[in-house]
């Protein structure tokens, strides 16, 4: 938690945290999570520059880690608003889905986040507010640390029977690896 003391400092160091990944200098996080995320989404990557092969040549991104640090951003936890229901956990891709059907003003969002209660970082979907404000309907109860993500257009969502997530489903994320967004 930052202290009042820092308030000043920290609210320039906040406002860059919200810019893209590909800007974001180590100093500027805002919070231990935020680090934890930002490190895990670097090793993931280094890992995935090392194991690299001819598969993926030509494609705009090697793997759904490149391509969050490209497009992602950093949003900001909000209280879930008493008029969003919470859902069930371990089922966040249909969850924000479902939100956001019920409730047009939020943005369906997926990417990696770090839950309240454990530092370890997860493919996870939430709703965004038009002011950057994260409406998680799965986590409503614990909460999350830090969340980076990207708005998917409306045509990109997680599709019944299965519910994955339009990142994990390799029908959705191949052509984005190889197109971009």
């Amino acid at each position: 938690m930052l202290n009042s003391a820092d308030d000043e400092n920290t609210m320039a160091d906040v406002t860059a945290v919200r810019g893209p990944v590909g800007a974001l200098a180590p100093a500027c996080l805002a919070s231990p999570a935020e680090r934890v995320l930002l490190d895990w989404l670097e090793a993931h990557i280094k890992l995935q520059s090392l194991l690299d092969h001819d598969g993926v040549a030509g494609w705009e991104h090697r793997s759904v880690y490149e391509f969050v640090a490209a497009h992602g951003r950093w949003f900001t936890h909000a209280v879930l608003p008493a008029q969003v229901r919470p859902l069930p956990e371990r089922q966040c891709f249909a969850n924000a889905a479902e939100t956001e059907r019920e409730h047009p003003h939020l943005a369906y969002t997926e990417g990696f986040a770090v839950a309240a209660d454990n530092p370890v970082p997860t493919a996870h979907a939430w709703c965004t507010d038009p002011g950057g404000h994260v409406i998680d309907p799965t986590w409503s109860k614990l909460g999350g640390s830090a969340y980076l993500g990207i708005v998917l257009p409306s045509n990109l969502r997680p599709r019944a029977p299965h519910n994955w997530g339009v990142l994990e489903a390799p029908g959705s994320l191949y052509p984005l690896l190889r197109n971009g967004l």
